[in-house]
């Protein structure tokens, strides 16, 4: 080792070199110290071909780099990659992250799209460090994961060829052929005949022409009938609008009277049975009152003709017991006259006569008193029977006038029962007969209403026999004059109708004629329509049969993507730019 050696020039050298080295190192990582950062989140289903530091570009520019691969955290099976990109790219809202291929390389690196310029820039959500970029599938994924559907659809189109190409339909198209090549010989001789057609068009156009000039008269007089024909109609207008009037006031005269025939109808069957049956009730009520005081009236006369007949017979006693008596008062009275007599010539002897007459008197005392003795013997023997006979008639006197009065008294008692229940009996029979004096009143007032109702129709008839026979009459004969009209105008058709029947049948055969050359010139298409099917047909079978060539080729291209993408994409994995 050199003693001299300049240790300050190989100091400066040496850390010339290693900060010349440091800055080659850092301008070949592309180190930028000034530059700010921005990291996002993605969460994809697959990220074959995709890891750290893979580019991240947006919209085709580079801006960052894949920082971080793992699974996401929520146990989802989604991959989370977060990405860093440069702050000043616009992430926004409507920006969709897919894994990308660059190139025939096949890198994958993870595009970003710009997304809606209108759409605010992408922030993180509420509880989250860093914002999500939603992420969606590129179209090699697309393609890659659709494949097998597409080639479901693929294969299922196959079999619907082959079934269409099948045995079947091969005979259809046979027959096909051979129907467009007999229609293409009808096809060429209807050519051939259309210039014939043209000719006989020609040679018409002067006969058409003649037609026309009939068919303007034609129409003249179809002008000139359909005027008379809306004259007629105008006419027949205004007596419809007459009848319908007339048969508008008919209706509502009928309408009044069907309203009262109703009225009339609806009390017959409601009012006037229960009227009817308030009447039979009554009578049979008065009916059964009238016979219950018919017997008894006829049980009181029968006691009052008992009581009558046993009073009849006390009576006859009592006057047979009266008149006995009368005929005893009368000997007393008698007896007594002769005592007075004998007692006042008793009195006058004395005074006249006196002694003379005491012999006298003592024999008139003798007489006296055997008189006396006799009278006495009288009054005791025959007295008390006259008495006991006195007492006895007037006992029975008494007792027939007291079973006379008991009769009575019962007679009367029974009467007054009667009358009490012929009191009762003539209270029902009144107020029955109010029963029927109200009823009787209501169908008195349903009969006018009934009288009305049916004065109210009678009038409706009258109208309507009024209308049938005055305006019926005058519509009847404007309806006439309206046919006859028409009868004219329709027997004016008629006579036209022979020569406007004739025209069209000379048209009929031009237009069968022309038919049949158009046939011919169909006929004579036929030829063309032959060298459509010998010719066209075999270039469609051919491009069917590369149809089916170019399905098998996309069945073998799919079957090796699935087999392994990478060798088809690629032999070799890319090596990535750090």
């Amino acid at each position: 080792m050199e003693t001299r050696a300049n240790y300050v020039l190989i100091g400066a050298f040496t850390l010339a070199g290693f900060v010349g080295l440091l800055l080659f190192s850092m301008w070949f990582a592309r180190i930028e110290l000034d530059r700010q950062y921005a990291y996002y989140d993605i969460e994809f289903t697959s990220v074959s071909g995709l890891s750290a530091a893979s580019e991240v570009r947006f919209s085709g520019l580079p801006v960052g780099q894949v920082v971080d691969v793992r699974l996401s955290p929520d146990a989802s099976g989604r991959i989370l990659v977060r990405i860093e990109i440069g702050a000043d790219t616009p992430v926004r809202t409507g920006t969709i992250a897919t894994i990308e291929s660059l190139g025939v390389t096949g890198v994958a690196h993870v595009a970003l799209s710009a997304g809606d310029p209108g759409n605010p820039l992408l922030q993180p959500a509420p509880g989250q460090d860093v914002p999500v970029i939603s992420s969606g599938r590129s179209t090699l994924q697309t393609l890659t994961e659709d494949a097998p559907q597409i080639v479901e659809e693929v294969l299922a189109l196959t079999r619907q060829l082959g079934e269409f190409l099948g045995p079947d339909n091969q005979a259809r198209v046979g027959t096909i052929l051979e129907n467009l090549e007999r229609s293409s010989g009808d096809l060429g001789r209807a050519l051939d005949d259309f210039s014939a057609v043209t000719d006989t068009i020609a040679s018409s156009s002067g006969e058409i022409a003649a037609f026309t000039g009939r068919l303007e008269a034609i129409s003249a007089a179809a002008v000139q009938m359909l005027e008379t024909a809306d004259d007629t109609l105008l006419a027949v207008t205004d007596l419809a609008g007459r009848a319908q009037m007339t048969l508008d006031a008919g209706d509502a005269t009928l309408e009044s009277g069907r309203a009262a025939l109703e009225a009339a109808d609806l009390f017959i069957r409601n009012e006037l049975p229960r009227l009817a049956s308030d009447l039979t009730e009554a009578a049979e009520g008065i009916r059964r009152q009238i016979d219950t005081l018919g017997a008894d009236a006829q049980a009181t006369l029968a006691e009052f003709r008992r009581t009558g007949t046993l009073a009849s017979a006390r009576l006859a006693e009592a006057e047979a017991t009266l008149a006995a008596t009368d005929t005893m008062l009368a000997d007393a009275s008698r007896t007594l006259d002769s005592i007075d007599t004998a007692a006042r010539r008793f009195d006058g002897f004395l005074a006249n006569d006196g002694t003379a007459l005491v012999t006298e008197a003592r024999g008139l005392i003798a007489e006296a008193g055997r008189g006396v003795a006799a009278v006495t013997s009288f009054a005791e023997t025959d007295l008390p029977d006259i008495v006991a006979d006195i007492r006895t008639a007037s006992e029975t006197a008494a007792r027939v006038v007291d079973e006379v009065g008991a009769d009575l008294s019962s007679a009367a008692g029974r009467l007054d029962s009667v009358t009490a229940e012929a009191s009762d009996t003539l209270g029902v029979v009144s107020n029955t007969f109010q029963n029927a004096n109200q009823t009787l009143e209501r169908l008195n007032a349903a009969l006018e209403t009934g009288d009305a109702a049916l004065a109210a129709a009678d009038r409706a008839f009258a109208t309507a026999d009024r209308v049938m026979t005055g305006d019926i009459a005058d519509m009847a004969g404007a309806l006439r004059e309206t046919l006859a009209r028409v009868d004219a105008a329709i027997a004016q058709v008629a006579d036209d109708m022979p020569v406007i029947t004739g025209d069209l049948r000379e048209t009929a055969a031009r237009a069968n004629a022309a038919f049949d050359e158009v046939e011919r010139t169909a006929a004579s298409l036929g030829p063309p329509l032959r060298a459509f099917a010998g010719h066209g047909l075999p270039e469609f079978a051919t491009l069917a049969q590369e149809m089916r060539e170019l399905v098998r080729n996309l069945d073998r291209l799919v079957t090796r993507i699935e087999r392994d993408p990478v060798e088809f994409l690629g032999r070799q994995t890319p090596v990535y730019r750090r």
